[in-house]
């Protein structure tokens, strides 16, 4: 159960840095992967993410970010599913549309600490 935790973290890690260093890439990549598929294969990512950190729980010191975060990833997974109103096609727009590359660097920067943090909760 560690390595799950350690493979969150790390991914978390990964990503967030590739944010920040490739920014452009990274924000058209991600665009390009909402515009290619369906939202409702898509929520798949967030359902997976949701059971890994609710799985996890039982081998950290402090369970309950992860208790937090697994329940909004599954939130999260849910409406993308549903999409009511078409609010999270909304988000989407503004996400792509209205966020200057520094507010996804700040993202970014917000992941890496989170996935630091995830990385020294492990048991």
């Amino acid at each position: 159960m560690e390595v799950v935790v350690y493979l969150l973290g790390c991914g978390l890690i990964a990503y967030c840095s590739y944010l920040n260093l490739y920014t452009r890439q990274a924000v058209s990549a991600l665009k390009s992967l909402f515009q290619m598929y369906q939202l409702k294969y898509l929520s798949i990512i967030p359902a997976i993410v949701a059971v890994l950190f609710l799985i996890s729980t039982p081998v950290v010191k402090c369970p309950w970010p992860f208790w937090i975060v697994g329940i909004l990833a599954a939130i999260e997974a849910i409406v993308a599913f549903i999409n009511p109103q078409k609010i999270y096609s909304r988000m989407l727009d503004w996400l792509f549309q209205n966020v200057s590359y520094q507010g996804y660097r700040i993202f970014g920067i917000v992941g890496i600490i989170f996935g630091t943090l995830i990385l020294t909760l492990v048991k």
